[in-house]
Parts: C-alpha cells; structure tokens; sequence
C-alpha cells in the first residue's frame, strides 16, 4: 500500500462567477522514502497539487488517501492533526513568524503537538545546531540571511518528526550557492528515510530528486515512475537527532497552548505600541466611568443611607391633625395617658415628646425668630448636629433647669457679628410676634400652672456653646430658621407648659414588625380619642423606598458609564478584526504547522481579554487617581474604589474580551490554510 494515493483528484476555485479548474483528475502514487520532484510552469497546478499532499486544501472530487486513510473526508482539525504529525513545510518566502526567534520558530510545530517545553527547547536546539545555526539561534528572522531562514524552516519541517516534507521552491529566493546548500541538505534528509516532495518550476532543481511528475494546465503529463531500486525505509525517519517527540499529558498540552497563547499575545501588542494604547484607552474611559461611578454613588449611598436611616429608621412619628377630619373637628393633643398607653404596646421601646417653640431671640441691638427646643443628651445626635464651640449640655444644666442654651451657625450669624465669639454671651427669648406661642403662655398663666416666664417678659439665657450641621454625611437636617436649644427641663417650666403634646415619636425595638405597631398606635389613639384626628408615617418603611430610589438611581447611573464601556468594546473588536486581516499570513503558518482551528481562535480570544483587562487596570488606576482627587477636595463624601471594584473592572474587562473578541477570534480560525498563506 503506497503511503500517499491520489485517485482521479480534481481541484476546482470560483473566481466571481467563473470556476477555474486547478487539477483535472490527477491520479499517482508516492511511496514512502521517495525523492519526488513536481515540476511545471506557473499556472500548472504544481502549487494546488502541494496543497492537497500537504493536507492545507482539500479535493472537489476524487480521493486522496494517506496509508490508506481517505483524507478528503476529513475536517479541519483533523487534517491539522495529519499536519502535525507527519507533515514538515519548506515553503520559498520561509514563512517564519517575525516575532519569534529562530529556536522558537523551530520549536512551534511541537507547541502545537502538546510536547513539554524543556523536550522541545532541546530538540529545536539539536535541529538548529546540526544545521549550522547553533550561534544563530536566538536570532529573530530580520536578523538571518536567506539560506539561515531557510535552515530554520527545515528545522521547523523536522520537529514532529518530518516524515514527509514538502518543498516549495525551496530555492527560488536563495542565492546560488545557498540553492546549492539548500538541495544538499534535502539530499541528506531523503538518504536519513524522510520522503521529499519537492514542487519547482527548474528542470535543474528538479534533477536532483529520484522521481519526477511534470504537470500541465492541472493535468499529469508527466511521471517518471517510482524508481525501480526503491526501497521504502525500515521505520519511519528519525534523522541523527533522535526520535520524534512525544506529546506531553493533558495539563501539558493545555499549559503550552495557554502559554503560547499569552506569549503571543504580549508580543503582538508589544509590537503595535501605539494602536495598543489607543485601545487600552476606549476600554480605560469606559473602566474608569463604571468604576468611577459605582464608588461614587455607592458613597453616595452609603451617607444618604446613613443619615437618613439614623434619623428616620427605628421610630414612627404621630401628629396631631388630620386632613379627612370633617369641617370644624379640633383635633386633640396627646395626653400624658395616651402616651404611657402607647409606651406600654408591645414592639415599642419608648416614646419621645417634641418639644419646640417659635421665639424671638435679641443680643444687644440684633433681633431674630428662632426655634427654641428642648434638649437632652441625645439632641446632637437626634438633630445631625456637631458642637464646634463650647461645651455640651450637662446632666446638672439638665436637672436644674439651668437657664443655658445652644446655639447654631444660622442664628450665631443673625444674632452676632462676623467674629464675634458668642460663648459666654446672654440671649434674651420672648413670645414677641408669636401668636401661638403667647396665646399657649396666656393659657397657661390663666390654668395657674405656675409659668414663670409672663406674656411679653424675656427669657435670658448664656449661651454654652455653638452647634452647626454634621458635615460628615451628604444629607443636613436642619430648620429654616435658627435654633436654639435649652435644657427640656427649662423648656418645660418656663417656655412651654402644657403637658399635653402635638407630636410624638414611638422608638421602636423591632421585636413586632414595624407596620403592626404603627396598626397598634393607630387603633389605641382611635380608642381613646373616640375619632382619628392624628396621622402617622412608617418610618422605616420610608427608609426602604428610598434605599430603593437610591439603588435604581445608582443601576442607571451605571448604565450610562456602561454606555462608553461598550464603545470601548467596539472599538477592541475593530482593532481585533484589523489585527487578524494584518496577521493572516502568520494564522496560516500556524495552521500549515499543525495548529488547531480552537488554537487560533483561543489565541485571539487572549490576545483580546488581555488588551481589556490591561485597559480595565489603567481604568481602576483612573478612577483612583479621581477618588483621591475627590476627596481631597470635599469631606462631604468619602469615595473608595476597594478590592471590590478592582475584581467588577477586571471581571467586565474580561467578560468585554470575550463578547467583542468573538467575531475576530472566529474569523481568524475560520480562515483557509492555502488562502492564508497566499496573503501578504
């Protein structure tokens, strides 16, 4: 049985609309060991014909069969594994990758075969050295003549072994004593048992093979025969360097493959520096947006949520009115009772009483309406208020109804000067132009409960300390006008009397769920005011939906940074696909060497998703260098971009690397050996 065996083979392209006939039922055999030579003119078919024996094209019609293998059947990855294992290429423009040095360029066919690297680094060393170039081999391609890159090619032929070797004028771009060299060198290799196929257009080259098939218009007119002294080789050739390799196990052939892989993807950007960075920086803007926006709104969120959730969250305040009352309905006021009643429901842990007025506070000839509160201890916390002068509220001021009092930044600037240190310094309050204040105080004197603030008289009072809005969160609760706070023991005795009150706050210990006491509070004030004249508001229910307001706002503001991820991502796509139509040559060097159509598509699928992910690590660098530019600038927000945001970037720089490298990662493994080889 011959090795190779073309029966009837036809070969048929398709120029627009006219089909061209290559080969027109091409039958011969080729034994093994044989020095064949196919000679004939441009145009003959002699390149299609290498084409076919070479497993890179495959027949219209007819059967190609190697060892008895119909080969014409086979896919794509399975003429690359015949590629691999016993094919070796010798092609007349060298086709060596530009990037790669000689030794790698040798070794690649044994990437591709899954042989460890140490055993291939050897064996690509012993080919180099035994043909001359064992100074040369750590040479890139620029740096070789003619005849070493041609050397290299045949070490490259020999690194799985090389049974057969095709030869494509392997002569026409050599001198003529490198030509001489060059047809020397085969002669050695066809005497060590390899089978050469050598295709040539001179009769003179073609002397020197043993068998020669001249081929015209795609047609055999020609073939000397096999010789009649030809004696197959004894087992398969194995040349003075050894046996061929053999593959390594899985995880050896998956470490190679992702490690050539990466290298050359690192060498492809590296050699297009300028086109890299200008990718880099579509996916770094875009990088940088997303992260840049999510540790904004996120700060956003979390001081929103702080402050909001501290003020609100825990409590269910109650007021007296209600809008559905009917015409003329007085609402009552909550009464001692009615407080105690509340307190005692279950779920709640307290309830607090608020307590404010409207006065006019005067220090010398400056005058001024502010809200007088009752203060605790708790009342900067309460408030969202900070003490920047002075000193706080203590427990003896609050047990002796000591006529003291706080004051914050609005009122310290009606009241005083700019400068003007108010520590220290009396304030007179009184009811002046306040309706509901004297109206309350004269009710109060005529029930004889003992006020000792008469309508019209001020109150003095020294102020302690100065108070302003806590500027650690984004949220400021304060009141429209100024405010002052003394002690709620001074307030109780002196300012406000009554002991009824107009609104109140249910603290909640969240053993009941919050709307069940808010059920509860509703349907004990019903019962003991006999009508609804109150209403309430579930607090921390509130909290909720603004917690969801803030999160749909935070998605859409990331939706809007996502916007210039994806140009980033087109942009990646398009350069990949540039990068493939410039590279198609070298994706068919790969394949004629025995790369795998999964090979190609996962070298481009690296070489994407390590583009983006370098531009994600300059996008997080961005929005660092914004984050503390940020912050240095204000304190009203601190923005992190943490360990979090690092792994989102990197995680959607790799997930844009793998949607946008698709198409071009495809269209690379797509591509035809013989059509790629053709290109420049």
């Amino acid at each position: 049985m011959a090795m190779i065996d073309l029966r009837d083979v036809s070969r048929r392209y398709l120029l627009g609309s006219n089909e061209v006939h290559a080969l027109r039922g091409v039958s011969l055999r080729i034994e093994a060991g044989e020095y064949v030579a196919i000679i004939g003119q441009s145009g003959s078919g002699k390149s299609t014909l290498m084409n076919v024996l070479g497993c890179l094209d495959t027949p219209s019609s007819g059967q190609f069969l190697i060892d008895g293998e119909d080969a014409a059947g086979l896919g794509p990855d399975e003429l690359a594994a015949l590629r691999r294992q016993r094919f070796g290429f010798i092609f007349q423009r060298y086709h060596l990758l530009p990037h790669l040095d000689a030794r790698a360029n040798a070794a690649l066919p044994a990437v591709y075969a899954g042989v460890p690297g140490a055993a291939r680094i050897k064996r690509a060393e012993s080919l180099l050295a035994r043909l001359g170039l064992g100074e040369r081999m750590h040479h890139k391609p620029n740096e070789l003549s003619g005849g070493q890159q041609q050397r290299v090619s045949i070490a490259r032929s020999l690194m799985n072994g090389g049974q057969i070797i095709l030869a494509d004028e392997p002569t026409g771009a050599l001198d003529s004593q490198s030509g001489k060299d060059m047809l020397a060198l085969l002669g050695e290799l066809h005497a060590q048992g390899h089978t050469i196929i050598l295709v040539t257009h001179d009769a003179h080259v073609a002397a020197h093979a043993k068998r020669v098939i001249e081929l015209r218009d795609g047609e055999v007119l020609r073939d000397s025969g096999t010789p009649p002294d030809h004696r197959p080789p004894a087992a398969s050739a194995a040349g003075e360097d050894g046996p061929a390799l053999q593959a390594g196990g899985w995880w050896q052939q998956r470490q190679g493959q992702w490690r050539e892989a990466l290298q050359s993807a690192a060498l492809s950007l590296k050699g297009n520096r300028l086109r890299t960075a200008l990718s880099m920086l579509g996916i770094s803007i875009g990088i940088a947006a997303v992260v840049s926006i999510m540790a904004l709104t996120t700060a956003a969120r979390s001081s929103i949520e702080k402050d909001v959730g501290s003020f609100l969250s825990g409590r269910i305040p109650v007021w007296r009115g209600n809008p559905n009352l009917p015409p003329g309905t007085q609402p009552q006021p909550f009464r001692p009772n009615e407080i105690e009643a509340i307190r005692a429901l279950p779920g709640v842990k307290g309830v607090t009483v608020e307590r404010e007025v409207q006065l006019t506070a005067r220090h010398g000839s400056r005058d001024s309406m502010v809200s007088v509160l009752g203060a605790d201890a708790n009342i900067l916390s309460a408030r969202k208020l900070k003490l920047v002068e002075g000193r706080m509220l203590s427990p003896l001021d609050l047990s002796s109804s000591a006529q003291v009092a706080l004051i914050d930044d609005k009122a310290r600037k009606n009241l005083f000067k700019p400068g003007e240190n108010p520590v220290g310094k009396t304030l007179l309050l009184a009811p002046g132009g306040g309706m509901e204040a004297q109206a309350a105080q004269a009710q109060a004197l005529a029930s004889g409960a003992g006020a000792e603030l008469p309508v019209g008289v001020s109150l003095p009072v020294t102020i302690i300390g100065v108070v302003e809005p806590d500027t650690g969160g984004a949220v400021q609760f304060g009141a429209w006008l100024g405010q002052v706070l003394v002690p709620v023991s001074t307030f109780s005795r002196k300012l406000d009397l009554r002991v009824d009150a107009d609104q109140i706050h249910v603290l909640l210990d969240f053993t009941v769920p919050p709307e069940e006491v808010r059920k509860q509070v509703h349907f004990r004030l019903k019962a003991l005011h006999g009508v609804e004249d109150f209403d309430s508001w579930n607090a921390d229910e509130e909290f909720k939906k603004i917690q969801s307001v803030t999160g749909a706002m935070a998605l859409l503001f990331a939706g809007v940074g996502a916007i210039s991820l994806l140009v980033g991502g087109v942009g990646v796509m398009n350069i990949m696909l540039v990068s493939v139509s410039e590279r198609t040559r070298e994706i068919g060097i790969r394949m004629a060497v025995g790369a795998r159509q999964a090979d190609v598509r996962l070298q481009f699928m690296v070489e994407a998703v390590v583009l983006c992910c370098l531009g994600g690590l300059v996008g997080v660098g961005l929005s660092w260098l914004a984050a503390t530019g940020l912050n240095a600038f204000q304190d009203k927000l601190t923005v992190h971009v943490d360990g979090t945001a690092l792994a989102v970037a990197f995680g959607v720089s790799t997930l844009v690397g793998l949607i946008f490298g698709t198409l071009p990662a495809r269209r690379a493994a797509a591509l035809s050996p013989v059509d790629a080889l053709a290109r420049e």
